[in-house]
């Protein structure tokens, strides 16, 4: 961690700011709940002009045991269009970084460096209709992905040449079937 970051953080009283960062098809997004801040040089924006409010982020704890890292991103879109862009099917897999910084009242910029603490990806988005029309977008990691039942990740050649095809890395695996391709489903 950095140094200046760390010594904010032991202080009795300082402004914490979360930056979220969405790698979409259309485009990049840049959240926080402080405000405004730079990062990288890139504007972070409490209310992003063409998506909505960032409400926030929770689960934001690192895994233990056999589970990983899952973070639920809250948005309020800012109308129908913004909805339809984070609601789309087409941002599942699209890359998420959440980082946990400080801010310094006197400036309104960084203190030091902050810290990565989520790089994964939106699993799925869903939408609670109420007074505030929010927006929950769940995010997981390639760990978590892993874990799932039948996911389809399987250690052998025929499941890699399909994904890699030409590529041999994996010809020598033993003990394992290969994977056939059957009317579109996978099977051992």
């Amino acid at each position: 961690m950095d140094a200046a970051l760390s010594a904010a953080y032991s202080q009795r009283v300082w402004t914490r700011a979360l930056l979220v960062r969405l790698d979409l098809p259309g485009g990049t997004y840049a959240l926080t709940d402080g405000g405004f801040v730079v990062h990288e040089g890139q504007l972070y924006l409490g209310a992003e002009p063409s998506l909505g409010l960032f409400i926030g982020v929770s689960g934001l704890a690192s895994g233990t045991g056999n589970q990983t890292t899952r973070v639920d991103l809250r948005i309020a879109p800012k109308n129908n269009s913004a909805a339809s862009i984070l609601g789309s099917p087409s941002t599942q897999g699209s890359r998420v970084r959440v980082w946990r910084g400080a801010i310094d009242r006197r400036t309104g910029l960084l203190i030091g460096e902050p810290v990565l603490r989520f790089d994964g990806e939106i699993d799925q988005p869903r939408f609670s209709v109420g007074s505030d029309r929010q927006l929950t977008i769940a995010c997981g990691t390639q760990s978590a992905r892993q874990l799932e039942e039948n996911a389809d990740w399987r250690a052998n050649h025929g499941f890699h040449s399909t994904r890699w095809a030409g590529e041999n890395g994996m010809v020598r695996v033993a003990g394992i079937s290969k994977i056939t391709q059957d009317l579109g489903t996978w099977r051992t």
